[in-house]
């Protein structure tokens, strides 16, 4: 039996490396079949994978800290 809930996750898991993945994709190929402002076009669609990886890198989630079997009290 399938939930309603199952989509919502999904899209929550893979919205965002799909709109990256398309956004490259676009640039690139605008960058290679277009001329005047598609190349300016392929230049915003292809920064923004790479300011976005920038920002993960230099701004990495804290992860919360989960007992491990070490952390348990006696």
């Amino acid at each position: 039996m399938m939930t309603g809930k199952r989509p919502v996750a999904t899209w929550r898991l893979w919205g965002a490396p799909a709109v990256l993945g398309l956004l490259t994709c676009f640039g690139l190929l605008a960058a290679l079949l277009g001329v005047d402002i598609w190349h300016w076009l392929a230049w915003l669609a292809l920064a923004v994978p790479v300011a976005t990886g920038a920002w993960f890198w230099s701004f990495p989630r804290r992860q919360r800290k989960s007992p491990g079997p070490c952390d348990t009290q006696i």
